[in-house]
């Protein structure tokens, strides 16, 4: 609704100027001549001109937000995916260790006797 009105108050606007501005002007463009156009006409239009090359601008800036964003997106991706694999390969290796430890611990007794056998060996 804001919008509505704020369109119809720059119509007034509009209006009101090219009613004010009426006078015949001539533009010349390299060596072609526009002669006899309003006033009203040559600033609504170079408004109307400005206005589609800030449109164009803005299509062009949010495209490039758009692509860093997807280039950003892919990059999270493989990171989680780098994550997701590292955790199953630290998962494999705590099972793997558990595996190797030896089930029941050694005695002192035990580590002693088996340390006199490795240093009694040693010359």
């Amino acid at each position: 609704m804001l919008a509505l009105v704020i369109a119809v108050m720059f119509g007034l606007a509009i209006g009101y100027f090219a009613t004010q501005n009426t006078a015949p002007v001539t533009i010349r463009m390299a060596e072609y001549a526009l002669e006899e156009i309003p006033l009203y006409l040559v600033v609504v239009g170079s408004l109307l001109v400005g206005l589609f090359v800030a449109w164009i601008l803005y299509i062009a800036q949010a495209l490039s937000a758009r692509l860093t964003i997807y280039g950003k997106d892919q990059v999270v991706r493989k990171t989680r995916r780098t994550v997701t694999d590292l955790e199953q390969r630290v998962h494999e290796l705590e099972v793997e260790n558990e595996r190797l430890r030896p089930r029941e611990p050694y005695s002192s007794d035990d580590r002693d006797a088996i340390y006199h056998r490795h240093s009694s060996a040693a010359p």
